[in-house]
């Protein structure tokens, strides 16, 4: 019975000790630069430059796996890289807050220090602009709202603005699908708790570039 007991402690030590493999996600609208114009996905590794050339200086360098994050001088989560990270379908994406020609973005690596540099994309599909990302995710898995914003004081519009008429508010949404992006707001089909689609309008960004709301990506 004793070294049956042993084998059960080791293996819960050897289970605790395991590597944490979560997903990254933003769920508050901090995690997100208001000068996001759009998500680059990156590769495993990757050099980062002060200017959108290879002649300039390069600033750091970044390798990757799904538990760490190795820049030049210190080892970093992947949640201080990525805006959203699914590991099970191999995707990552940074934040874009300037581009320029010939596929070169400009990224924030490090979320904590708000780092920034220059990246050359190896193709111009693994950019995608705020308008492509929303219409693609966001209509074959649905949208959710930040965790720091109370969507019952929100509800659903009859238009693109919040001058247009109220339709209903919410009590507990199930699920949102999105319809179609038009400026700062989304068309949607809302199921709420208990009641039928609710079709209309909802705002997520905010004019000074805050984000409300984000595609699942298939995560939750």
């Amino acid at each position: 019975m004793k070294i049956f007991r042993y084998l059960i402690l080791f293996s819960l030590l050897f289970l605790f000790n395991l590597p944490v493999m979560a997903d990254v996600m933003p769920y508050y609208t901090g995690s997100l630069s208001k000068e996001t114009i759009g998500f680059l996905q990156v590769p495993k590794s990757f050099k980062l430059y002060l200017y959108p050339r290879y002649d300039s200086q390069i600033i750091d360098t970044v390798q990757w796996t799904n538990t760490e994050v190795k820049l030049k001088n210190k080892t970093i989560e992947p949640s201080a890289l990525f805006a959203a990270q699914i590991q099970s379908k191999g995707m990552a994406f940074c934040m874009v807050i300037d581009e320029n020609e010939d596929n070169w973005y400009k990224i924030i690596y490090d979320k904590t220090t708000n780092s920034s540099g220059w990246i050359k994309a190896g193709s111009e599909d693994d950019f995608w602009g705020l308008r492509d990302f929303y219409s693609f995710y966001g209509r074959r898995y649905g949208l959710y709202y930040m965790k720091n914003i109370d969507y019952r004081n929100r509800g659903i519009y009859s238009g693109a603005d919040e001058n247009s008429q109220k339709l209903a508010g919410f009590t507990l949404i199930k699920s949102i699908i999105l319809k179609k992006v038009s400026g700062n707001w989304v068309l949607v089909s809302v199921i709420d708790l208990g009641s039928q689609p609710k079709i209309g309008y909802i705002q997520w960004r905010e004019t000074d570039g805050s984000i409300l709301l984000f595609p699942k990506l298939g995560a939750q």
